[in-house]
């Protein structure tokens, strides 16, 4: 999650910046701005597993990784306590409770100012309505529109999204070119879906209520959008016309943004007024280029990061002193088994072990400090991947990513039927069928004939030591095979 936040944080503010270009046009800015915040709702992590569907497996890839399948936990084994900490709770805990209240504050403001906006509304006149009609066609606005005056409001505004509605004020005082304009703003509006489009802005601003970014960024989709409106009014009328519209209806009090209205006078109706007064006199960048490259920017990013993420690490460093083995089982939805050994390279000693489990999207940690200090810590994932860091002596960290294998009821158990085989060709059976490293002393030597059926793994080991009089010791995920 925290991945995810930076990535996009990044991300934002990179099209924060880009907004900022002067030969932008507006609606290229309310585009890229729009794209990045809606990128939180995107998690590179989901990037893996669209590839699966293509039959691509990240961590299949050959890149030297160790990866350990484990069948099961080791018989006998007693698991530690589990005992987490609260705060990422009560953080998470808070997150929600702010977010929904902010959530449900955004609807019920959304709902009153709709019934506001239709309080005592009327049917627009004849010239209303031959005005509308010019405007919807240079909005590019084919459907149709509905459109009343109502006493409630003392400027117009766009109320509802898939049945719109244009609301003038009873007592406007506009000439018919004057209002063909401010009317032209509200159909451009419409055309660009900008309340359908505002609605999810309110839930991503909720949802971010801690992001400082994410409250800008809605400020400049805010002066973005309305200045896109504008530039479709000046596109098709005359700008002296308009300015004065505009500052007709500026005398109104200034509305609040809310979800599912759209209102032509807001909070960045200074830097409206500038901007229609430079309309013309840039060349602007394309913005279709512009946007479909900021979007492929933005793709890049996130699916670049997922396959980073996915990929398996590289293996330790040759120069390391030291190997690591890791199993990793899933023993049910909220807990992860792991057993990890940490062997000198040369003379394959076991110099730590640890067997721990933790809950998906937590870290656990083992230290030991006898003859080699060693700190390990390890996460299991949701989407099937697990990590082990281990550090001995203070050396660079080793870093190893590993499969998750899901326990099933019957895993565990195999059947064997051999006659006269090799002990030590039956060890390397069972090291490669439970991925568990077995150390045979030099004297453990002979043959054995045995049948056995649908058996645990461990019970099978146990009958075929027992019967050529050996015998077995486990640590972590090792298991040395001795003489009686």
């Amino acid at each position: 999650m925290i991945v995810h936040l930076l990535e996009s944080t990044l991300i934002l503010a990179f099209a924060i910046l880009i907004a900022h270009v002067p030969r932008l046009a507006a609606r290229t800015r309310y585009a890229i701005v729009f794209i990045a915040l809606m990128k939180f709702a995107i998690p590179s992590a989901l990037v893996p597993r669209l590839l699966k569907l293509f039959g691509i497996d990240l961590m299949r890839m050959p890149k030297g990784t160790i990866l350990i399948n484990a069948l099961g936990p080791l018989s006998g084994a007693t698991l530690p306590a589990m005992n987490e900490p609260i705060w990422p709770v009560m953080i998470l805990a808070l997150w929600l409770a702010v977010a929904a209240t902010l959530l449900a504050r955004a609807f019920l403001r959304g709902r009153a100012g709709v019934r506001l906006t239709l309080s005592g509304a009327s049917q627009a006149t004849e010239r209303d309505l031959a005005v509308l009609a010019i405007a919807r066609e240079h909005a590019g606005v084919t459907s149709a529109v509905q459109l009343v005056r109502s006493p409630s409001i003392t400027t117009p505004a766009t109320a509802g999204m898939l049945r719109p509605i244009i609301v003038v004020p009873s007592d406007h005082q506009l000439a018919d070119a004057e209002l063909e304009t401010i009317l032209t703003h509200e159909c451009a509006h419409i055309a660009r879906r900008d309340n359908l489009l505002g609605v999810f802005e309110s839930i991503a601003g909720c949802a971010l209520w801690f992001h400082p970014l994410a409250w800008m960024a809605r400020r400049v989709l805010d002066a973005a959008r309305e200045e896109a409106c504008d530039a479709i009014v000046l596109a098709s009328g005359d700008a002296t016309i308009y300015a004065t519209a505009l500052g007709k209806i500026c005398g109104a009090a200034i509305a609040p943004p809310v979800a599912g209205i759209s209102c032509i006078v807001g909070n960045t109706i200074h830097e409206r007024m500038n901007a229609i007064m430079r309309f013309g006199t840039r060349r602007l960048l394309p913005h279709r280029a512009v946007t479909a490259t900021a979007v492929a920017l933005f793709a890049v990013g996130t699916i670049g990061a997922g396959v980073a993420r996915a990929l398996p690490a590289a293996e330790e460093s040759s120069s390391s002193h030291y190997r690591v083995n890791v199993s990793v089982t899933r023993l049910e939805p909220q807990v992860f088994l792991f057993d990890v050994a940490v062997h000198e390279q040369k003379s394959r000693v076991i110099v730590a072990t640890a067997r721990l489990r933790a809950r998906p999207e937590t870290w656990a940690t083992s230290a030991t400090s006898s003859e080699h200090e060693t700190n390990i810590r390890m996460i299991g994932h949701d989407d099937g991947t697990a990590e082990v860091e281990v550090v001995v002596d203070h050396e660079p960290p080793i870093v190893t990513k590993a499969i998750v294998k899901q326990k099933e009821g019957r895993t565990n158990n195999i059947s064997i039927d051999l006659k006269d085989a090799d002990i030590h060709d039956l060890l390397r059976t069972f090291a490669k069928l439970t991925n568990t490293d077995f150390v045979v002393d030099e004297d453990v030597a002979g043959q054995t004939s045995i049948q056995l059926v649908d058996v645990p793994w461990t019970e099978a080991l146990e009958t075929i030591l027992s019967k050529n009089n050996l015998r077995q010791e486990r640590i972590g995920n090792v298991i040395h095979i001795h003489r009686k």
